[in-house]
């Protein structure tokens, strides 16, 4: 954050919000849409090193009565434009962690986010990292 003096006065200026671009692959953010509409139980795990996108994940779960029936697909309940920006908002300021999307019926349930906070200058007990 910097510092700036104005009228004698020092006063905290926020730095500019991150851009979708800054953190996000072109074309990243549409592939998970496309992962979220081809899953009905389950979750998808993004994984975020240095602020970026490293890695996506997919676990598919089934129940017993969906292998029975036909599943009805839930990419028709999405509002695909207000997903987007939520699994964004969840990944801007994630330097290391996860933004798991819980899927639940075809239709997401939850947006999880796992901020990891990495230590290098502290040290425990026995002089190792914590």
């Amino acid at each position: 954050m910097a510092v700036l003096r104005s009228g004698g006065a020092l006063r905290r200026v926020p730095p500019p919000a991150p851009r979708e671009s800054d953190f996000l692959e072109p074309g990243v953010l549409d592939g998970i849409l496309v992962l979220l509409q081809g899953t009905f139980h389950g979750q998808i795990t993004i994984v975020n090193q240095n602020f970026r996108v490293v890695q996506v994940e997919r676990r598919e779960n089934f129940n017993p009565e969906d292998l029975v029936g036909p599943q009805s697909p839930g990419a028709g309940s999405l509002n695909f434009a207000a997903v987007k920006k939520r699994i964004a908002e969840a990944l801007k300021d994630l330097e290391f962690g996860q933004v798991i999307l819980v899927v639940k019926k075809g239709r997401l349930a939850q947006i999880e986010r796992l901020q990891k906070e990495r230590f290098s200058d502290l040290q425990g007990v026995y002089g190792d990292g914590i």
